[in-house]
């Protein structure tokens, strides 16, 4: 039997589309008839920054449909669970129905402190049941604490302007958050213009955000800290390294 228990949930990039270059030259090609391959070698990192942000201060949210990323996301089923909710978006996880855990290595997702042994047991009890039946009656066993990899794909307009403000906040689960900051932290770099208008209105763009938030507290600092607290560092956090260079 091989069982194997972390803290801290995974997220990896797994390939995107579009870009803010790239909408910046449907502008040109729309809206001023400037054939297409000549609006895009147009696109200088400054008149797309400016266009963005316009774009964003507007309102103008669905040309940012026209960007997005694909994930490969390693939590806890019961935050796959929370995560699925998310409607616009597309989806491809592994399967405890066919992936058989009594021949592949089983991953637990769980919080610092978080006693293994009833993860122990229950594996334990799964291997037991697989000598009568199939991988998808043994899983009945399983805890939500079992880990699953799954693919997400997301345009730009719902990861950062609906996921983000839902899922990085306070108030959500601890290891839905960890794994919402991680997203965040690639959407910085491949969006840069939008993730910082987003990041800048984040206490704002959802009326819960700062729910829970003790006063005088920043609310997406605070939410950052306790879901390290019980997940373990962020990988990356692009929004510091900003902060200090606006200084």
């Amino acid at each position: 039997m091989c069982m194997e228990v972390f803290n801290t949930p995974r997220v990896v990039l797994a390939g995107s589309w579009g870009s803010e270059q790239f909408v910046s030259a449907f502008t040109d090609a729309l809206y001023r008839g400037v054939p297409w391959e000549e609006a895009v070698k147009a696109q200088a990192p400054e008149l797309a920054e400016k266009r963005i942000s316009a774009f964003y201060r507007q309102g103008h949210w669905s040309v940012f449909e026209f960007m997005g990323a694909q994930f490969l996301v390693e939590c806890s089923r019961a935050c796959h669970t929370q995560f699925i909710r998310h409607r616009m978006a597309s989806y491809w996880a592994e399967s405890q129905r066919y992936v058989d855990y009594a021949k592949r290595r089983i991953r637990f997702v769980v919080p610092v402190g978080f006693p293994e042994e009833p993860l122990r047991r229950a594996y334990e009890d799964y291997v037991k049941l697989r000598g009568g039946y199939r991988p998808e009656y043994a899983r009945m066993v399983l805890p939500n604490a079992a880990a699953v990899l799954f693919a997400v794909q997301m345009n730009a307009r719902e990861l950062l302007l609906n996921f983000v403000p839902l899922r990085c906040a306070y108030t959500a689960q601890a290891e839905i958050r960890h794994v919402c900051w991680q997203m965040f932290a690639h959407a910085w770099r491949l969006w840069p213009a939008l993730a910082k208008h987003v990041w800048a209105d984040l206490p704002t763009l959802h009326r819960d955000f700062c729910t829970k938030v003790p006063q005088g507290e920043d609310c997406r600092l605070y939410a950052i800290k306790d879901a390290e607290e019980k997940h373990g560092p962020l990988p990356e956090k692009p929004w510091l390294i900003a902060a200090a260079h606006d200084r």
